[in-house]
């Protein structure tokens, strides 16, 4: 018989939740807005408050949390790197959500479960030894080897925004904010986002050809040195820049082959992830299952 799972995708921006299934299908969805400005111990509230419809009226065997921030799995607490949400460094939505409830809950970073989720139902699917990026105002990451998650000795691993590459971090650079923010200062003008940024550039714009040709230099020389240091079966690259399909795709992987020694060329896939919208969700319940050692 099917289990299935309330589960949580707590972004800075929004909460999704719904109903997964052990096959990893989503049969209920449903997104709010996180309303992070009212801090820490409203967004606990507020998850104890949605939970209590979903939970009423369906018949789940527990509750699987991908939050933003460095998470303590074990404890549940955030422990970093939560700006997002004033105050919620030290919470526990893990133990507020067993207190109201009463069900087993597992709590995991949201990059790393997008990362299971892809392995689960997405662009990694099969393969054992792989690693995800999620590019957005930021650069997270997962690692996932022999199947299962890498979390690091204080549960930071994948943090490699934070990376220095030319004396720069990394992600300041080379994720859709660092693509923003050069174009803003090239131009002197403040009304770039990353789609206008790519359209300047694919319309003929030599400014934004060179901003954008900077960017994959910095983006690809990042992925680059995690396959070196990896040496994962495959890349996935998801964010919203996926959304320009093979046409980005091409351009990484052009740029990351002329910045790879020969050997390595052929040893890593770099792909673009496809778990989809709700893959928190999905990873968030894949977490679930692992850890409860039901598959």
């Amino acid at each position: 018989m099917s289990q299935k799972l309330l589960s949580f995708d707590i972004g800075g921006t929004q909460i999704k939740y719904g109903i997964v299934s052990d096959s990893g299908e989503v049969l209920l969805a449903h997104s709010v807005p996180t309303q992070a400005q009212e801090g820490g111990a409203a967004l606990l509230d507020r998850l104890v408050a949605l939970a209590r419809p979903v939970v009423a009226q369906n018949e789940v065997c527990g509750i699987a949390i991908s939050s933003l921030g460095l998470v303590d799995a074990e404890s549940g607490r955030i422990l970093g790197a939560a700006e997002a949400v004033p105050d919620y460094v030290g919470m526990s939505p893990k133990r507020a959500l067993e207190t109201a409830f009463g069900l087993p809950v597992t709590i995991e970073n949201d990059v790393n479960c997008v990362a299971l989720a892809e392995g689960w139902q997405g662009s990694a699917k099969g393969i054992r030894h792989y690693i995800a990026l999620a590019i957005g105002t930021g650069i997270g990451g997962g690692i996932v080897i022999d199947g299962k998650l890498y979390q690091g000795a204080r549960s930071a691993a994948g943090e490699w925004g934070y990376m220095r590459i030319a004396d720069r971090c990394w992600e300041n650079h080379a994720s859709m904010r660092g693509l923003v923010t050069e174009a803003i200062r090239v131009s002197g003008r403040s009304d770039w986002d990353g789609r206008s940024v790519f359209a300047a550039r694919d319309a003929g714009d030599a400014q934004m050809g060179r901003v954008v040709e900077e960017w994959l230099d910095l983006l690809a020389t990042g992925i680059v040195n995690l396959i070196y240091v990896l040496n994962p079966e495959r890349v996935i690259v998801g964010g919203g820049i996926s959304s320009r399909g093979e046409r980005f795709l091409n351009e990484l992987h052009a740029a990351i082959s002329v910045r790879i020694e020969p050997g390595f060329r052929n040893m890593s896939d770099v792909v673009l992830a496809s778990a989809g919208n709700n893959a928190g969700m999905i990873g968030a319940a894949r977490n679930w299952f692992q850890s409860k050692r039901l598959f």
